[in-house]
Order: C-alpha cells, then structure tokens, then sequence
C-alpha cells in the first residue's frame, strides 16, 4: 500500500517498502521480538495523520515483519485498506476497532497548509503531461527502431491544441491521425521522439497501469493544482467529475492531490474479467453506481507487514482514499543497553538523590531475581541475600547496578533503603507484553502463543497480592540496610504455565508455536524466602493453580481493559485523567 509523505524533499507517495528502503540507507535497521524497526531522525519524514481533519506528523519508527495468514481487505466508497485481522482502524465515528467488523471507513479530506511554501507551474506542461496520463502510451517499435508516444482521442481540436503546446514548449512535431471502429470515429497525436518518449516514460510512467504524475505538482500552488485535476477530468472526457483509472499509484495520488484541494470525493474498485482492475472518482454531486456497498474479502498473503509510530496522534493514513489506521507502539528497550542505564541506573540515583535532599523516612526499592543470573535446571539450589551477582542480560545488570546505588546510599549517606529482590509476578492489571497475559490475551484471539526455545526455563511465580503483603511487612518490620528476597514457593516451567493457561479456557494446545529462543534467556530462577519469613513473618499464602486461574478469568472479563492497553487509549485517558491530579504540566 501507498501512503502520503512530506519531507525536505517535498510531498510524494511512497509504498511502505520504499519508505522502508529508503530509511534503511539513513538508520540502521534494529532486531525486535517479532522482526526489524528503524528508529528515524531528525523532523524530515512526516505522514498525513487525522489531526485537525488532516495533518503533516512526524514519523517515530516503521516496523516491519514476516507474516503469512489471512489479510482483510474492506472496499468502501471512502477507499480501499488492507490490513491485518487484529491491526487497529478508525471508523467514521473516531472509535478504533478492527477490520473483522468491517466499520465505515474514516478517511481524510482536508490537509491543513497553513506556512506551506508553494511553486509556480507551466501550465502547458501540465496540460501535456495530463492528456498522455489519462489517454496516451508509449511505445518503441523494434521494427524501425522509433520511440513514439500516442495520445488518443475523439475530440481532433483538443489533440490539435495538445500538439501545438507540444511544439511550443518541447520543439517537437506532431501528427494526427484519423481511425475508426464501428460507428465511432477516433483520433491520434504521434510524436516520434526518443527525448520526449524518455521525458514522459520518466516523469508519468508507460503503460496505462503504470501511470502517474511527478511528485512536484503535489507542492504546486492550490490553483495551479486544480488547473491539473481539471486537465485530468477533460482528458478522461467525462461531463460529470468523474475519472478512471487502472493505476494503483495513480489513484494513491489523486486521492492525496483531492484531499490537498480540500475537495470531497468518492472512489470506488471496480475488478473485471475482461478489463483490468479500475478505480473510478467521483467529485462532482449526484451519486453513482457501487456507492452502497461495503465490501470485506479475506486474502491469503505472505510477505512483510508494515506499520508506523506516528508522534502524538498515534495514526496515520494510507491506501487508496486516504483510510485512516491507528499505530503500533515500539518497544524502545530494543535500542540497546543505553535505555535500560538510563531508567534504572540513572533514574534511580536521581530518585535517591532526591529521597537524600527531602530526607524521606524510608525508601524501599524494589528488584529482581533476574540479578542473581541463571540456576541449573536439574540442581535444587535456590538465590537468597547472600547469593552473588551474576546478570546475563543489559536489563538484569542495569538492576544489579540500580541496587547497589541504594546499599552505597546507605552506607555513605545514612539514608534509610530497604531492597527486596522478587520472583516474577502475575495478576490483574499486568501489562499484556508479559508472558501470563501475553498467553491469556492471544488464546482469547485465537492466535498462536509464542513460547521460547523448548519451554522448559522455570520460573518462580509470585502473586501479586503476596508481594504486596511482604513489602508491608518489610516496611514495616525490616531491618533498614537490608535486603529480603521473597518468592511465591511455586517454581514452574513456561511451557507448564502456557499449557494450564489453555486447559482453563478450553483451548486446544495446537495454538502453542515454538519460537527461537531469545538471547541473554536464563534457564531457572528460584527464590529462598528464609529470611523474609525468619524475621517479618511472610509466607505466600496464594496457591499458583487458584490465582491463576482468577486471573484468568478476570482477564476474560476484563477485554476493554487490556484492548485499550494495547491501543494507546488507556494512555490517553491517564494523561486525562491524572496529570492535573499529580502537578505534571501539560
């Protein structure tokens, strides 16, 4: 699919793949979970998203990776999308969904301009140019080696100005020649040049599916581009607004040039058996035929699938008509080592820093278990206080780092830290990125479960209402200085979980897919909570196979919760909601 894209450069449609490959020979192409991201730089690449009706958004990040399995195509009077099943859109009430609910599509019709700066254009030019688009072809003749390009049409005085605009503004001669066919009479303009031929192939492509219009008329001035649409619609020798077309890039860029023209219009697909693929606009009033129809096909597809991180509003638009979709967010830790020093070096120095200047009564940090490193999986061994550091990951030593800030905190500056390191959690309100949610989430879908390697790294599962019990008993009864290591006593296997995650919910355990195993992945982990329970008294009191099955279940209850997670709203409604409440300025 096309879409829109303004940058120094000027305005321009681009594929997804172009823009793909184009920033790949600026930034270089990042590893993620799933498949490769380019972070972009700089404010030069910007996308039409829906804001204001219509607005130029600088683009964060493009995305792609490897997909085979069904696409959506919907075809309505607004375009034309393709997309993904579970791939976000807009429907024409602003409310995201997706394509499987086939919605009236949100489109955009209106760009905002304002402080563009504009260019001239010849209008003989643009004259020529839209009369070969819409009725002309090129051609070489093997036979006498002449590379001819053909206008056609019934109208001779038309063809007779379309010459004389020729010669004037090229140099080159014409002819016009007369045919029929049944009971029609018809005209064609030859010029039989290899300049103008190459001009032409180059700057409005060749044959009638490949047609389309240099980049330039997109930053014309807004009269000057009317001029163009309006060569367009009399070259198609209609009456009526209307203009067909079998180019897909074409179409693409009319339907940007008509949305840049703030001039409303309708497009519909027409597929044929005898003729090929067309696309027909309407801009003028009345109706015409298809405008009715809300068309939904399923489409077998492998190959890469795209999507961008768009800067503050989230969506972008593209494909035929200007369709509005909603954005994937980028998980930024895949930039390295840097982000998590950053967050968890960095940004917990500052908050003792900040502890040490207000002289807080007490400030708990909280770790993990991921610090210790990795156990054997056929050894009974379990991490406790005395255990050494060994992270095998950037994540894991940024921890280990963040938790000997706090203990130099205590022991240079007397401020008043006690550190738990915790075995992983679950419950409610996790984010759908971990593993019980992550599995909850896609079998409720339907979708495969990504599980790593062969299943069987174990980890000790700790329910969330316990770890918040044993942080009240270390507040409240531990030792200032001291580091308590708390653990839920139920150590199971990735594969283990999946699998009793889908005996709760009915499904069948096809839907388990075996991944490649991540680097830097730790075998098991396994925490002794002696100490916890020698001096505050904890003890998990949460059996693994209850909690989580209610956690399950409040998943399953829960859906808006975690769907508007995933699509960026439960941001929005926090930024609504609570900024004012916390002093943050917007």
């Amino acid at each position: 699919m096309y879409l829109p894209i303004r940058s120094t450069t000027g305005t321009r449609v681009l594929t997804f793949g172009e823009l793909w490959e184009q920033q790949s020979k600026k930034n270089r192409a990042k590893k993620t979970a799933k498949g490769e991201v380019i972070f972009l730089q700089g404010r030069q690449t910007r996308v039409l998203s829906f804001l204001n009706g219509g607005q130029w958004m600088k683009v964060e990040a493009i995305t792609r990776h490897w997909y085979k399995g069904k696409i959506i195509k919907l075809s309505q009077k607004w375009g034309t999308i393709k997309a993904t099943p579970n791939h976000s859109i807009y429907a024409s009430n602003l409310k995201l969904t997706n394509p499987e609910n086939n919605p009236e599509l949100l489109a955009v019709r209106n760009i905002n301009e304002n402080n563009r700066k504009f260019k001239k254009g010849n209008r003989e030019l643009l004259e020529i140019m839209a009369a070969y688009i819409t009725e002309g072809n090129a051609t070489f003749n093997k036979a006498n080696g002449g590379y001819i390009i053909e206008i056609g049409q019934k109208d001779k005085q038309w063809l007779e100005n379309i010459g004389k605009m020729i010669k004037k503004h090229f140099g080159y001669n014409y002819n016009i020649s007369r045919g029929e066919k049944g009971k029609f009479t018809f005209y064609h303009l030859q010029v039989s040049n290899k300049n103008f031929f190459n001009y032409l192939v180059k700057n409005c492509g060749k044959y009638c599916d490949g047609k389309f219009f240099p980049n330039w008329i997109f930053d014309l001035f807004h009269y000057d581009r009317e001029y163009f649409w309006q060569k367009l619609l009399e070259g198609d020798g209609t009456k009526d607004a209307r203009y067909t077309t079998t180019s897909y890039k074409l179409v693409n860029q009319i339907g940007l040039l008509l949305a840049l023209q703030n001039r409303k219009f309708t497009i519909f697909e027409r597929e044929s058996v005898r003729y090929k693929k067309s696309w027909e606009f309407k801009t003028g009033s009345g109706n015409h035929y298809g405008l009715n129809q809300r068309k939904k096909e399923e489409i077998d597809y492998e190959g890469w699938v795209y999507d961008l991180e768009v800067k503050k509003t989230h969506n972008f638009v593209c494909g035929p008509g200007n369709i509005v979709c909603h954005n994937t967010h980028v998980d930024r830790s895949i930039l390295g080592p840097a982000i998590f020093v950053k967050t968890n070096v960095l940004g917990t120095q500052v908050l003792l820093e900040a502890a040490l200047k207000h002289k807080v009564k007490r400030f708990h940090h909280i770790s993990t278990d991921e610090v210790f490193g990795s156990l054997s999986l056929d050894s009974d061994q379990k991490f406790n206080e005395e255990s050494n550091f060994r992270p095998n990951s950037p994540y894991a030593a940024s921890k280990a780092s963040s938790d000997m800030l706090v203990r130099a905190y205590f022991k240079t500056y007397g401020l008043p830290v006690t550190i738990t390191n915790t075995s992983n959690n679950f419950g409610p309100y996790q984010f759908p990125e971990k593993l019980i949610p992550l599995m909850i989430i896609n079998a409720l879908e339907g979708k495969p479960l990504p599980v790593y390697g062969d299943g069987k790294n174990v980890r000790d599962w700790l329910y969330v209402g316990d770890h918040c019990r044993a942080i009240e008993m270390v507040l409240e009864k531990g030792r200032i200085g001291e580091t308590y290591c708390v653990g839920g006593n139920a150590e199971k296997s990735n594969l283990e979980v999946v699998k009793k995650i889908l005996q709760i919910l009915g499904k069948d355990e096809s839907l388990i897919k075996f991944v490649k195993d991540r680097p830097g992945h730790d075998r098991r982990y396994a925490i002794d909570s002696s100490k916890a329970t020698d001096e505050l008294g904890y003890q998990p009191l949460s059996n693994f196979e209850e909690w989580l099955a209610k956690t399950v279940d409040w998943y399953v209850k829960n859906q808006m919760w975690w769907k508007n997670v995933m699509s960026k709203e439960y941001q929005q409604y926090y930024q609504t909601q609570y900024r004012k409440r916390l002093g943050e300025k917007g």
